[in-house]
């Protein structure tokens, strides 16, 4: 291995779950099959026996499976990996998973989870292998690229707030600009609206607060944000895709291995 992989901006689960239907989401995303292989609808056109994909952001898909057996990681974009899968993609909306990854390693991969009552531990290890051979392949030195202080300045002030109201307004003025200025300011470094960059940050603090016990389900919805359960869910489907009920109440399906903020 020539790297390490930072999953701090990286949100990753296993999952049995065989349909998801059309949506997108502000990030970057990587599907991997473990067992058969799978069709999906991309912008409204069928591509049928895929192993694999990665997908461009605001891309709307779905997919449809025989039978689930997915790893998914959903990556932002402008972390390190996000930008080396910019990178990868080319201004392609998506690439077939089989233009990165051999046959080998993708019925290695098959084989590995074909292993009875893989433990949690096992299944990370196994998506950490993966990230390595798709990005080993891949990976490019970074230009010298310098994040705004007060970029800095207002994701350290809302990772801070995340269970206050988070204005537009109040990280404007906590960096001492004008709210038109702060929005061009995360456009530009950030890539995401200041809104949908709060409500990712919002939905992770909520997955993380109950996957470890620190809430339920529906404390953690309203602590950060949003009005009950119902309203989480809501946000949560249209971004990814999947129930997050069916997530977090149902560990038989999916299990995480990156949920931390």
């Amino acid at each position: 291995m020539e790297f390490s992989i930072d999953t701090a901006n990286v949100m990753c689960f296993y999952t049995d779950i065989s349909v998801v239907d059309i949506h997108y989401h502000s990030c970057y995303q990587i599907v991997v099959s473990t067992k058969f292989t799978y069709d999906s609808v991309i912008e409204n056109k069928q591509y049928k026996n895929l192993k694999g994909f990665i997908i461009d952001k605001y891309t709307k898909h779905s997919c449809t499976a025989p039978v689930g057996s997915f790893l998914v990681y959903y990556v932002e974009s402008k972390s390190f990996l996000g930008k080396q899968l910019k990178r990868i993609l080319n201004k392609e909306i998506f690439i077939d998973i089989e233009t990165i990854l051999s046959k080998e390693q993708l019925d290695k991969l098959k084989l590995d989870f074909s292993k009875p009552d893989l433990s949690t531990a096992e299944i990370k290890n196994l998506s950490d292998e993966l990230l390595y051979n798709i990005f080993n392949l891949s990976i490019r030195p970074l230009t010298n690229e310098s994040t705004d202080d007060r970029i800095i300045k207002a994701k350290e002030f809302i990772n801070q707030n995340l269970s206050e109201s988070l204005t537009l307004e109040k990280v404007a003025n906590h960096i001492y600009l004008s709210q038109e200025r702060t929005r061009h300011l995360f456009l530009e470094q950030v890539e995401l609206p200041f809104s949908q960059y709060v409500l990712w940050k919002r939905i992770k603090a909520v997955l993380t607060s109950v996957i470890q016990g620190k809430q339920s389900f529906s404390e953690a919805s309203l602590l950060y944000g949003f009005t009950d359960q119902s309203h989480f869910n809501r946000f949560f489907k249209r971004m990814f895709g999947i129930s997050a009920t069916v997530i977090l109440k149902n560990s038989r399906f999916v299990q995480f291995i990156y949920p931390e903020l």
